[in-house]
């Protein structure tokens, strides 16, 4: 009887096992059928090496459209304007520091002896002040002392050193509103050379799948020749090559169109967005109205405007040195409560079992006092020695600016000649590139050219429009440059909305 109930225990347990082990299975099989990856349904999808944008800009941006983003969301410009905007601030802390006067409102209560010796020492927390008589004797116990009240300190004459207090914290604030209009002119060029950019980038692309086309209709007719038994069959293989090179340009010209469209996208303030443009007519464009023609003011330029503004600085330094050297005066004016429970002998203390901790004996005080550190003149001259030198060296830093300043208008604007001269003669160097192509493969259809000719032709050919690309967007590139030292890029945008919507007469 015991050998079958063993028998039927160990039974049940090897059919728990077993149906544990199945539901195990059926659970591992239907997670697995939801959980295939999609690019096996696929096998040909692309790898995703970066998860999809979807905050991205959805629409082509213009050139000025990316001018305006890079003005309201490139985070240099963003922490500029909140360094500006702290520096206007700062002007009315510095008012506030200058003529509100000190105040203080100060209750104690303490318990400590009230031993006394007559003698003279310099204040010192360590050593606190023991006012009044003393007890006759010396004696250890502790006596009960408080003190209310309340001080204000106002010096409102100085001779002009609060002025130039105040002065220098808005010559601070005109210096950091000249570094945001840097910025600003910065970022604002940065963003259209790097439209630009990917725009030539983007042509290049375009004439590199120009080029493909040619040279796979071109093997088509390489094929066609030596399957007719009229070429040498190298001739295909020389084709094939071609055309893969051609295939090779392409990608490195596509790789080079995300880059610089990547860049874009950081110039703009959406660093790893891949930012798509609309070129419009600019690229067709190749003579744009220049506004810029007379002679700049370079004094109203915002890199000279900064360096006026860090000599201001440095006068407003000495400022303060040549207003340190006086008295200053100072109005004090309190009120104060005292109370202890220690009794003199003359028994001048009202309540004294309570003014131990509730102070009843009112004091008032008034004065002027006259504070005049007459040694500070040695420091305060070497201070100016230091001052009037970086005085000089803002002036020196100024006319360096006036310098770089006019000899960067006289490259740009020369640069704006040559480009458009270049733009001009591309046209010309094109076409003749686009004759040679079809006259070689011509002869070779006619027997008396090679490949290797036919290959070069066309490489003359795409290097050729490439280059016209790129001399068509010099052209822009040196405008921007011209109101990039002129410090106005109105003009240029103005000239780029107009070619954008193809309104340039």
């Amino acid at each position: 009887m015991l050998q079958e109930l063993t028998g039927q225990v160990i039974s049940e347990k090897f059919r728990g096992r077993l149906l544990q082990k199945w539901r195990l299975l059926i659970i591992v099989f239907t997670i697995s059928l939801f959980s295939v990856p999609k690019a096996l349904a696929n096998p040909d999808s692309p790898i995703q090496l970066r998860p999809e944008l979807t905050d991205g800009i959805k629409s082509p941006i213009t050139l000025l459209g990316a001018v305006k983003l890079a003005q309201s969301a490139f985070p240099k410009l963003l922490h500029d304007r909140a360094e500006m905007e702290a520096s206007q601030k700062r002007v009315t802390l510095q008012k506030i520091r200058e003529y509100n006067p000190y105040s203080m409102l100060s209750y104690q209560d303490v318990a400590a002896t009230h031993n006394r010796l007559t003698q003279t020492l310099f204040s010192s927390s360590v050593l606190p002040t023991t006012p009044g008589p003393g007890p006759e004797n010396v004696r250890m116990g502790a006596d009960a002392f408080s003190a209310a009240g309340f001080i204000l300190d106002w010096a409102p004459l100085d001779f002009g050193l609060h002025k130039a207090m105040i002065g220098k914290a808005k010559a601070d604030f005109q210096l950091s509103a000249a570094t945001y209009q840097l910025s600003r002119l910065d970022v604002t060029v940065q963003a259209a050379l790097s439209f630009l950019d990917a725009l030539i980038m983007r042509e290049q692309v375009a004439v590199a799948q120009a080029n493909v086309k040619r040279f796979a209709d071109f093997s088509t007719v390489v094929h066609a020749q030596v399957d007719a038994g009229l070429q040498a069959g190298a001739d295909a293989s020389l084709a094939d090559a071609q055309l893969a090179n051609a295939n090779n340009e392409l990608i490195r010209a596509k790789l080079n169109d995300e880059l610089a469209r990547a860049a874009l996208g950081f110039a703009i303030g959406r660093g790893g967005d891949m930012v798509d443009i609309y070129p419009g007519g600019i690229i067709e464009v190749t003579e744009p109205r220049d506004d810029q023609v007379t002679a700049p003011d370079f004094s109203g330029h915002p890199l000279t405007v900064q360096s006026k503004a860090v000599i201001s600085t440095r006068m407003a330094s000495k400022k303060i040195l040549d207003k340190e050297y006086y008295p200053k005066f100072r109005w004090l004016g309190g009120v104060n409560l005292r109370g202890t429970t220690f009794l003199t002998n003359r028994g001048d203390v009202p309540a004294p079992d309570v003014s131990g901790f509730f102070p009843t004996v009112p004091n008032w005080n008034a004065g002027l006092v006259v504070d005049f550190p007459f040694l500070d003149i040695i420091r305060i001259k070497a201070e100016k020695k230091v001052v009037l030198k970086q005085i000089e060296a803002a002036q020196h830093s100024y006319d360096l600016s006036m310098q770089s300043l006019k000899r960067d208008d006289v490259q740009a604007r020369a640069s704006v000649r040559a480009a458009v001269a270049l733009a001009k003669n591309m046209p010309v160097q094109v076409e003749a590139a686009a004759l040679a192509a079809r006259q070689a493969e011509a002869r070779y259809q006619a027997g008396l050219a090679t490949v290797a000719q036919v290959a070069e032709a066309n490489q003359i050919l795409a290097d050729s429009r490439v280059k016209e690309a790129v001399a068509n967007v010099g052209v822009w590139k040196s405008l921007l440059s011209v109101a990039n030292v002129h410090g106005d890029l109105q003009p240029f945008l103005s000239a780029a909305e107009r070619a954008t919507r193809r309104e340039n007469k």
